[in-house]
């Protein structure tokens, strides 16, 4: 059924704009008030199923009853020609990954829009919860944006609360939502992503305890962040007017200052550089972890097959080899993987660029050495396939980092400064795996405490495991255990090692 160019009842019919379940979406004029709509209609093949007009039309309808600001408007709901359409407001902004780019500057987030996305999100959960009105959680396919820079919510229904889901579930999945956007779309500022960090926190103190807090911290940093200047008055711009020339040549004088600041960083980036520590003697090894019995997180007690797990974590020098082979040859894939062109980490070429031309990469060095971070689960499922290798259960993962004596977080018998080696030093965060031996595990294995948190393998198809302290920790006392129904999630504080059932070269 083709529409456009039609004239629909009081519409006039565009272009198709998007699909839905029910259908195609068209942009659309209603000629009587000369307004903007999306038009939503149902497609002849459903028209025909019984039932299914009247759940499309009743669906509209409640939708219709909903009036807040946060929420995708419905406009009208009826019939004309045989074809039944919803018209509801238009969001005519791009996709979210391209309305939180910023402009004019490729590889890096627009912080500002980003967190104007969390304070109307978080102020529009609050409400529908107030308000005890059932909606889907706050994910990517349920968002709109607009060119006038705001996002909205879709698919509300009006009804009881949920039983299924709370309002910490929706902190916890925008946290996610706004991390996976984070990465996908470039680098952001430290502040930026420590805000992030702490709204996917559901286990600390830190942690937020409900959604208005979130926007409220959410608006509090946007506005430290971008704050409003006011435009200066007419009388006050004349009498602060320069001449032409004093202009031009305080520019010049301006910009000799900056290239003359700019060089001399630059020579001590070039000085400083990145900490490069020798491969030891057993990099790239693997560990031999015997069968039998270990004492769980839980207090329980587990009884495991002998198995090998890698000694250090994966390194960008090693997944480079990896991206490298998978565009020229066949690598097996998870069964349930998504279809991808690669398996290169989130912003690979602004890392390899930072490590070839020994640049910060967002405050920190990074090295060939350094653990590979921004991969999500089925790249690091490929990538040990690609070895011939697994990734660990989370219980190997948990015997090889504890030991078989129940030992604590991090698993020595005291502390060890080096055990969150990254956390103290912001530069160091991400530097060679090699550099800190202390962080080892009864086994032997280096890094479970500190470098990055790894994936681990699950006998659920729905969730995924994350294990192990990462550079951004700061209490040794608590370990990382990340549950996530996304396999595609990718951060800068997540990589992983490899296992298997033998010794793999």
């Amino acid at each position: 059924m083709e529409l456009s160019g039609k004239q629909l009842g009081p519409y006039t019919v565009a272009d198709v704009i998007g699909h839905t379940r029910w259908g195609e979406v068209y942009r659309a004029t209603q000629t009587a008030v000369n307004r903007l709509v999306a038009l939503k209609v149902i497609s002849l093949e459903l028209m025909e199923e019984p039932g299914t007009v009247d759940r499309f039309l009743a669906s509209a309808r409640k939708a219709a009853q909903i009036s807040f600001d946060g929420v995708v408007a419905v406009y009208e709901v009826g019939t004309a020609s045989g074809v039944h359409y919803c018209a509801m407001e238009l969001m005519d902004g791009p996709p979210l990954q391209e309305f939180l780019r910023k402009e004019g500057a490729p590889g890096h987030a627009d912080e500002h829009r980003l967190l104007r996305m969390v304070v109307e999100m978080a102020t529009t959960l609050e409400t529908l919860w107030k308000n005890k009105v059932s909606h889907q959680p706050p994910l990517e396919a349920n968002l709109l944006a607009s060119k006038t820079g705001h996002v909205k919510m879709i698919n509300i229904q009006p009804g009881e609360r949920p039983a299924s889901r709370s309002p910490e579930q929706d902190i916890e999945t925008l946290g996610v939502l706004v991390a996976t956007l984070a990465n996908e779309v470039g680098t952001v500022s430290q502040r930026v992503a420590a805000f992030v960090e702490r709204l996917m926190d559901t286990q600390s103190r830190k942690k937020f305890n409900s959604l208005g807090e979130v926007a409220a911290a959410a608006d509090e940093l946007d506005r430290e962040l971008f704050p409003t200047v006011a435009p200066k008055t007419a009388a006050a711009l004349a009498k602060r007017r320069m001449s032409p020339v004093a202009i031009a040549v305080g520019v010049v004088v301006l910009l000799a200052l900056m290239a003359g600041i700019w060089w001399m960083v630059w020579q001590l980036m070039r000085t400083m550089g990145p900490t490069e520590n020798p491969k030891p003697a057993d990099a790239g090894t693997m560990i031999a972890v015997p069968a039998g019995g270990f004492i769980y997180q839980d207090g329980q007690r587990k009884t495991l097959n002998a198995f090998f797990i890698d000694r250090y974590e994966v390194t960008f020098g090693e997944y480079k080899q990896f991206v490298e082979a998978s565009l020229k040859v066949y690598v097996r894939e998870h069964p349930f993987a998504p279809q991808r062109k690669n398996h290169a980490p989130a912003n690979w070429e602004l890392i390899t660029q930072a490590i070839r031309t020994r640049q910060l990469l967002n405050g920190a060095w990074v090295t060939w050495d350094s653990p590979v971070f921004g991969v999500d689960w089925f790249d690091a499922w490929a990538y040990a396939a690609w070895r011939g290798k697994r990734l660990p259960t989370e219980e190997e993962w948990e015997k090889a980092a504890r030991g078989t004596d129940g030992r604590p977080y991090p698993w020595g018998n005291q502390f060890n400064n080096e055990c969150c080696w990254a956390g103290s030093d912001q530069l160091m965060r991400w530097n060679s795996i090699y550099m800190f031996p202390g962080d080892k595990s009864p086994c032997g294995a280096i890094g479970m405490a500190g470098g990055v948190s790894e994936w681990t393998d699950t006998s659920t198809r729905q969730n995924a495991v994350i294990r192990g302290g990462n550079w951004a920790s700061t209490n040794l006392a608590v370990t990382v255990r990340m549950v996530t129904d996304s396999r595609e999630w990718r951060s800068d504080r997540v990589g992983f090692r490899c296992a298997a059932d033998r010794d793999v070269k």
